[in-house]
């Protein structure tokens, strides 16, 4: 999630961008292009969580925002706008902020902001870009429960990714974390919806917190490694996600695997899991005419490369100066198209 500011010093024009997320504050301030300060606070949406209270969220958000600026030269009571998204707009963010529901433009999503006043973060009012669900839940039936999915941040960095190099005809936006998300755009730039998992979460719950610890020398894969990561993909349909999570074990202690084949292997089993509801999902209809645009580090985009090219998707691998402070560009864009800036 983001919120971004822009602010004045003399004739030079300053943006900051403030990435709020589960755990951390991150804050960027950018002048022409370059970021010019940023500051990081160990503070997110979980705190409220656990407090039951968004205080000291509100503090994190404030002073990580500060940092930042002074580290770019610029006063905070300089700021002209500020923006903000993502799980900033939750119930356990800044502002409960309902979601839009899809399928949305840009331009859509851009006119459903909503300004807030909140003087604990700054004296200005804040403009909230509100995340997106797939389905009305007032409409939702049992049967249709399956379609329903939602995501606040993703669609900012999809509009990030699109205002940068928006790819022709239909795409999904692969956006690798804690949960993978899965994003659908239409022909005319449209989100059509997401598909979440918990791939990152029980990564590491298995990295970490499990049997497998010992075997996977309780890390993650630092290098890709096309042999083991096949084998992860093949055995998942052979097998299943269970067993062949514990597969994991097996070819550490049986066939000598070491822990970075066995971290690729175990890689292969999740994202073939992934895969497998992607296709299935109603709201990723028509995958075959999709162009595939994958974010995350560079294992991650080597594994997803592997995984796609093999039932012949088109596939795009976003550079690593695309995705910096992703959230942040799609914000400005939006902000650029509600006629703010």
């Amino acid at each position: 999630m983001q919120v971004v500011v822009w602010c004045r010093k003399g004739d030079d024009m300053y943006i900051a961008t403030i990435d709020g997320g589960t755990s951390n504050t991150r804050v960027f301030v950018w002048h022409d292009g370059i970021i010019a300060g940023q500051a990081k606070a160990a503070v997110g949406v979980r705190n409220t969580a656990m407090d039951g209270t968004n205080q000291r969220l509100q503090e994190a958000v404030r002073d990580t925002l500060a940092e930042a600026a002074r580290m770019a030269g610029v006063a905070t009571g300089d700021i002209s706008i500020v923006l903000a998204a993502g799980m900033l707009t939750s119930n356990v963010g800044l502002c409960d902020i309902p979601h839009v529901t899809a399928p949305v433009s840009l331009e859509g999503l851009a006119q459903a902001m909503v300004v807030k006043e909140l003087p604990a973060i700054c004296q200005q009012p804040l403009w909230f870009v509100p995340g997106v669900r797939n389905c009305d839940p007032a409409t939702l039936t049992p049967d249709q429960s399956i379609d329903m999915d939602m995501m606040r941040g993703e669609e900012v960095e999809a509009a990030g990714l699109l205002a940068q190099a928006a790819p022709e005809g239909k795409a999904v936006f692969v956006l690798p974390g804690s949960h993978n998300k899965y994003v659908m755009i239409d022909e005319q730039q449209r989100i059509q919806g997401c598909l979440t998992t918990l791939y990152g979460e029980l990564l590491h719950s298995l990295t970490f917190d499990t049997i497998l610890a010992d075997t996977l020398n309780r890390s993650f894969a630092s290098e890709f490694l096309a042999g083991p990561f096949r084998k992860g993909v093949s055995d998942y349909y052979q097998m299943g996600l269970l067993h062949g999570a514990f597969m994991t074990r097996i070819l550490g202690m049986f066939c000598h695997y070491t822990a970075q084949e066995a971290q690729n292997y175990l890689l292969g089993l999740l994202m073939a899991d992934d895969m497998t509801a992607l296709k299935r999902s109603r709201i990723f209809a028509g995958l075959e005419k999709a162009i595939f645009v994958v974010a995350g580090n560079t294992v991650m985009q080597k594994a997803y490369e592997a995984i796609l090219k093999k039932d012949g998707y088109q596939v795009v691998l976003a550079a690593e100066e695309q995705q910096q402070a992703l959230s942040g560009r799609g914000a400005l864009y939006l902000a650029g198209l509600r006629g703010l800036l």
